[in-house]
């Protein structure tokens, strides 16, 4: 049992629970539950969109079979326990294997490598601007859901009990950070439709062409690529007036020499402020100064460009 127990000791995520409530120094065991049950969350949705990279089958039957296996190869154990202290360690079984899964020589070293990877993200600094810029290029925003939110609100947003994670050669000091104003939008953006997810994870403009019947838009012109972290606007309030959208409006947020900027190359906005609040403001007021001004006038008095600005707004305007 030592022999089987001991590596998935070493690779394991060690954490401390402390429940706020005391006890007389006991743990409220739905405080542990709702830990348990936020990393199981996590991290089986982390193996599902890592497989995704890789898996070629398309039968929808098979694929279900395929990460059904998978998901019970990575199950989450239990592989150590100090009841004076609440600490535990949570590794899959690194050891052996159940299953054969396909595109997957070594399902061992799979295993290891992908829990050493998503080690390193749920250890890390949500409000890290490069952290969230890389969690943003890897992960599409349906994807980011999975992944963080059972993290931030079943762990870091537990206002009944606190959580600090270690390995077997680390403290378990790390208290995982709660994600603060823009950077939880970017973390964990508002869901999508499912029209929306994407294989590739990749964000770009593009123009598209869409006819009556037709279950899919034609992609007329694509665009350059989008780099930076994506920010999405549902509804935009100024002054009085106040203008809802039938789709995301999608901009790019740059932070660069101290300044947010929002851009949306569509619309041709580009925004900029202290801080994201404020480059929201300047968004926001162009956009009502755009709409203003080109939605009333008849096409003869405006350049192509702007006609195509003008189409686009009464498209996504309500």
């Amino acid at each position: 049992m030592e022999e089987f127990l001991q590596p998935l000791r070493e690779t394991a995520i060690y954490f401390k629970l402390t429940s706020k409530v005391k006890f007389g120094g006991a743990v409220d065991a739905q405080d542990l539950i709702r830990v348990l049950k936020s990393f199981n969350e996590s991290y089986n949705a982390f193996i599902d969109i890592e497989y995704d990279k890789i898996n070629r089958q398309n039968d929808k039957a098979k694929l279900k079979t395929i990460k059904s296996s998978l998901l019970e190869d990575n199950a989450l154990l239990i592989v150590d326990l100090k009841f004076e202290s609440c600490g535990m360690a949570i590794s899959p079984n690194i050891v052996t294997q159940y299953n054969s899964i396909p595109q997957i020589k070594d399902l061992k070293s799979w295993k290891l490598e992908a829990f050493d990877d998503y080690k390193a993200i749920v250890s890390t600094d949500f409000n890290d601007r490069q952290f969230l810029t890389s969690m943003s290029k890897r992960f599409d925003p349906i994807q980011r859901q999975r992944i963080f939110k059972p993290i931030v609100e079943g762990i870091a947003n537990n206002d009944k009990a606190n959580v600090k994670l270690g390995s077997s050669f680390k403290k378990i000091d790390h208290k995982i950070s709660k994600p603060e104003g823009i950077n939880y939008a970017i973390l964990i953006p508002d869901p999508v439709s499912s029209a929306e997810i994407k294989q590739e994870i990749r964000t770009s403009l593009a123009m598209v062409e869409i006819k009556g019947g037709r279950a899919t838009p034609k992609v007329l012109e694509l665009f350059e690529e989008i780099t930076n972290p994506v920010y999405s606007f549902t509804t935009i309030s100024f002054e009085s007036r106040k203008y809802k959208f039938k789709y995301p409006l999608y901009c790019e947020l740059i932070h660069e020499e101290g300044l947010y900027s929002l851009e949306n190359k569509q619309f041709g906005i580009y925004a900029f402020g202290k801080n994201v609040d404020e480059a929201r403001f300047k968004f926001s007021e162009e956009f009502d100064h755009i709409y203003s001004r080109y939605i009333n006038l008849p096409d003869s008095k405006l350049s192509a460009d702007v006609i195509e600005i003008k189409k686009a707004l009464k498209l996504i305007v309500i």
